[in-house]
């Protein structure tokens, strides 16, 4: 199973040179889609107008080798699993009351990794322990969830997490060595804004469809001090 981030854009460049720098490679592409894989998890950049509702926003969506197979050996209680057509092409609707609506596609090309940036994005929910045991029921792996119950992410190639907040999608990466990845998002002309918070660092990066930095994309180090988190579930 792979987690890949789709971003809707105007401004195809300006991703195109942000996915590169952070070490993806193009998988496929058509005219209006272009798909990289990262050392973990992938990225898709799809063509939009800019006055379209989407242009600027990110959505989640898994892959898996083969739908069919998929759907008849998976099961949950916690969302309805359709598969079908829709404006993208055949594919899973996962419809639930813990996360957002998401489609589960069929993947494109041959599985490859790329650099050491890793595809982390999160759904928003104010249903974090519900939402993570669906992404659980659905394949991922279990990571780490938070005492407070406000995180929790899980695994497969790439990271996918749920936070506490409104309903929606939220772009997310992660990277095992902020200072080398800085070092070469500045030498690509990417503005960077190195952050330090008490649960970890982050790098702030120059959003390709918004320069201010309230639209600033956020890649967090991989973390490995446990403090107010646990290995897990939320309980």
């Amino acid at each position: 199973m792979i987690v890949r981030i789709t971003c809707f854009t105007a401004h195809r460049d300006g991703w195109i040179q942000l996915v590169t720098a952070l070490g993806g490679t193009l998988v496929t592409e058509t005219e209006l889609w272009h798909l990289y894989a990262l050392g973990a998890g992938r990225i898709g950049i799809h063509d939009v107008p800019a006055e379209s509702p989407v242009a600027g926003k990110c959505a989640i969506t898994l892959e898996v080798p083969d739908l069919e197979s998929y759907l008849a050996t998976t099961s949950t209680e916690a969302a309805d699993l359709s598969i079908g057509d829709t404006r993208h092409g055949r594919a899973i609707t996962v419809t639930s009351q813990a996360i957002p609506t998401f489609f589960i596609d069929q993947q494109e090309g041959e599985v490859a990794h790329s650099g050491k940036t890793i595809a982390a994005p999160l759904f928003l929910t104010r249903h974090v322990p519900e939402g993570a045991e669906l992404l659980a029921d659905l394949g991922m792996t279990p990571r780490l969830s938070s005492q407070s119950d406000s995180w929790a992410d899980l695994t497969a190639d790439g990271v996918a997490a749920v936070h506490d907040g409104d309903s929606g999608f939220m772009m997310g990466l992660e990277h095992p060595n902020l200072d080398q990845l800085e070092t070469e998002l500045r030498d690509a002309g990417i503005r960077t804004t190195p952050i330090d918070e008490r649960y970890g660092r982050t790098l702030r990066v120059a959003h390709p469809d918004n320069p201010t930095t309230d639209a600033e994309i956020w890649i967090s180090e991989t973390q490995t001090d446990l403090y107010g988190y646990r290995e897990g579930l939320p309980n």
